[in-house]
């Protein structure tokens, strides 16, 4: 494979662009130069444009001619080789050269001439990948699960999937049962965001690992195939119930489909108000109608957690406050309406009616109206930084907690520890991650991600504080 890589950067675009799909089993006479597979474990006989490796998109990098890759069945009981064709009919079969890394979601192996063919432990669907460059073969097993707010697990692991069956012929197919509930999801398999594969320097090049629709985000179709893509946006789902899923990959035309199946009725979930409100005399706010003033508003947990909202703010001891919608709405929460409050809250006194405080303070107020209660907490409030800037991804570190000053009613942090992008949250034992109650700091207002996705990057420098006053919503970077 001497000087292989050289040939193929020149060799491998005239083969993906001239073939193209619809030329995919066809019978040829001339190979043409390429990378291929074949052998009794594949469907493909020989090389031909249907055994041809293409170009893998990756996740974030530019995409790198060296990596060229194929979706497809492996039988346990054959063996395959790969083909590199440098010139028409000039074709070179690599084998085993000896393992270079092996686990349970990717072996890595060594490609020489003429070595004994290459086997797979299990039958199954793999995504089988070439670098040229380094002379290595990537094998993943591909076994795809459902992941997301949706799912039981959320977005800490895949409910997986049953095992993927094969037609003989040209279609895999994935099904699978589970209970969802409104939310964003997507499929993936390797119980991670992408696999990294060693590339030549000593680098990394990731590879997307999940499926998402095929343009922007929105629901997959009942009972009907719709196109889906690594690395596409969420799917999202406005109800509950049981699902059955399909997934179905056509090594000819090298697509994926999925659809699912509502088995029972919908389960359709409780309305909750778009906005929830603090207002009183121990606010800022005042009793000012609620919606009224932007910077009253308590702000949604990310991760499909509709229902439960949160707010910092400084609360005057004493003094009354509730919580409200727009308007004095139907849900207009005094001390009486609360269903309860958290063991971990401050004391919550009632006062005519309203809710007091017995020192002043800057605290987090979390309110969740889920299951059919009203929950309300109150605690002293725990801003934290996270990421690179502050040393690392690791939640709750007691050297990245910002410092409190009660008389100013600001809230600190440590100096930035190193230059990157800053990110920032609250927290609180009602909200299970970091990332679900972040926000971020925008020529000097303090906006919040809700239930969004990640917020644009805000870059720091190491040295810098962050100043932050959370009853105007203002901060400072500097």
């Amino acid at each position: 494979m001497k000087n292989l890589y050289n040939y193929l950067l020149l060799l491998l675009l005239p083969l993906l662009i001239n073939c193209s799909d619809n030329e995919n089993w066809t019978i040829v006479e001339d190979i043409q130069q390429g990378v291929y597979i074949s052998g009794t474990a594949t469907v493909y006989s020989g090389e031909a444009p249907a055994s041809a490796l293409k170009a893998v998109p990756l996740d974030v990098s530019d995409d790198l001619p060296e990596l060229v890759g194929i979706y497809t069945w492996l039988k346990a009981d054959g063996d395959f080789s790969i083909s590199i064709a440098t010139d028409l009919n000039e074709v070179v079969k690599f084998g085993n050269g000896g393992e270079v890394s092996k686990d349970a979601t990717l072996a890595v192996y060594s490609l020489v001439a003429d070595a004994t063919p290459l086997k797979v432990d299990n039958d199954g669907f793999y995504f089988v990948i070439v670098n040229t460059s380094l002379e290595e073969v990537n094998i993943l097993p591909v076994n795809y699960g459902v992941i997301g707010a949706a799912t039981p697990k959320g977005w800490d692991g895949e409910t997986p999937m049953d095992a993927a069956t094969f037609d003989g012929n040209t279609t895999i197919t994935w099904k699978g049962k589970l209970n969802m509930s409104p939310g964003g999801y997507k499929f993936r398999y390797s119980g991670g965001w992408g696999k990294e594969l060693n590339i030549e320097g000593g680098g990394k090049a990731k590879i997307f690992t999940d499926l998402g629709n095929f343009s922007s985000a929105g629901p997959l179709i009942e009972n009907a195939m719709s196109q889906v893509r690594p690395g596409g946006p969420d799917f999202s789902t406005e109800f509950g119930g049981e699902f059955e899923f399909t997934i179905q990959y056509n090594i000819r035309t090298r697509t994926y489909n999925a659809t699912y199946k509502l088995l029972g009725e919908p389960v359709i979930p409780p309305e909750y108000p778009d906005k929830m409100y603090l207002v009183g005399e121990a606010t800022a706010y005042g009793w000012d109608e609620p919606g009224s003033k932007a910077a009253a508003e308590m702000h949604k947990v990310a991760g499909g957690n509709d229902g439960l909202y949160w707010k910092i703010l400084f609360l005057e001891e004493g003094k009354g406050f509730k919580v409200s919608e727009a308007k004095w709405g139907t849900v207009n929460l005094g001390y009486n309406e609360i269903t309860s409050f958290d063991p971990e809250s401050v004391e919550i006194s009632d006062n005519g009616g309203d809710m007091s405080v017995a020192a002043s303070g800057v605290y987090t107020v979390v309110l969740d109206l889920r299951d059919d209660e009203f929950k309300l907490s109150v605690v002293p409030v725990k801003v934290y930084g996270m990421g690179n800037t502050f040393g690392g991804w690791d939640a709750g570190k007691a050297e990245n907690l910002f410092t409190v000053d009660n008389t100013e009613k600001t809230v600190t942090s440590p100096p930035l520890k190193a230059d990157g992008d800053i990110r920032m949250y609250v927290a609180h034992s009602w909200i299970s991650d970091w990332w679900q109650a972040e926000f971020n700091v925008y020529d000097g207002i303090i906006e919040y991600r809700n239930d969004g996705g990640d917020q644009a990057a805000v870059p720091g420098t190491a040295g810098q504080v962050i100043t932050l006053n959370f009853d105007n919503n203002s901060g400072t970077i500097k």
